[in-house]
């Protein structure tokens, strides 16, 4: 499968491995999850293009890449935090950037259920979540090495959380062309605002390898699986990209040392 795929939860029974609580109304009114169209640019920096006409992804490799996995949303759910504009301070912060063409503003495989893990850790009224804004995660934004957009919605909400939060943990994290956003919002922080950042979280990260700004490389964990050929550079979609769910609470565990530590 190449990027230009839409993933499709086509049955109830796969609906279901991601989603326990999926009804069959809900199965018949899901559509498409776009988790990627387009290709990355090649070595020699040839810039990728967006295709019109998306394949279905088999529904049996989605199925074994979530399966298990608590807290996946399904298509239009459009499951949206914006605890820092609406101006919640709590201990923990998240701001998320989603995957290409996954939902605002927390996207569907990989952000809910880093939530949800995060709620675990930390305790649900001890976190607060916001979504990247302005950020259309579209194909063509992939393919320029992330959407210029939401990168400055993105430095834009670190330096907000720093001025009316200065006391909590701030968790950067992405997923996909998300990581890209985050790469490329760090690089536009002020010093004071890159010392603020907490850890950072990066899954399925098209830059892996890269620095983030000049957060220290301590404060990031990216999560890159064997076999994913996003994060090698390619333009295939296979099963490793699409299993970061299993993930998340090795990262929030992460992200729980990262807050008791003393830098």
């Amino acid at each position: 499968m190449k990027l230009d795929t839409f993933l499709t939860l086509s049955s109830l029974s796969i609906a279901a491995l991601a989603n326990p609580a999926v009804t069959p109304a809900a199965v018949a009114d899901h559509r498409a999850i776009q988790e990627r169209a387009g290709t990355t640019p090649t070595p020699t920096g040839t810039a990728c293009t967006a295709t019109t006409s998306p394949a279905p992804v088999n529904p049996t490799t989605l199925a074994a890449a979530v399966a298990g996995c608590v807290g996946i949303q399904l298509a239009g759910t459009n499951d949206t935090r914006n605890d820092i504009v609406n101006k919640i301070c709590k201990p923990f912060t998240l701001i998320f950037a989603r995957g290409t063409s996954e939902d605002p503003n927390l996207g569907n495989i990989v952000g809910p259920p880093f939530i949800d893990a995060l709620n675990a850790t930390f305790g649900t009224n001890n976190v607060a979540v916001q979504g990247v804004n302005n950020y259309p995660a579209s194909a063509a934004e992939f393919c320029i090495g992330g959407s210029p957009e939401g990168s400055q919605n993105l430095a834009q909400l670190i330096s907000q959380t720093h001025t009316q939060c200065p006391n909590t943990k701030l968790c950067v994290s992405g997923y996909s062309q998300g990581a890209q956003v985050v790469h490329n919002a760090a690089s536009q922080l002020s010093a004071s605002d890159t010392a603020f950042v907490n850890s950072v979280v990066l899954f399925g990260d098209p830059d892996q390898g890269k620095p983030v700004g000049k957060i220290p490389s301590y404060k990031v964990s990216t999560d890159c699986h064997a076999g994913d050929n996003i994060c090698a550079g390619g333009e295939t979609i296979l099963e490793p990209h699409l299993s970061y769910c299993h993930d998340v609470a090795t990262e929030a565990a992460f992200a729980k040392a990262r807050s008791l530590a003393s830098n």
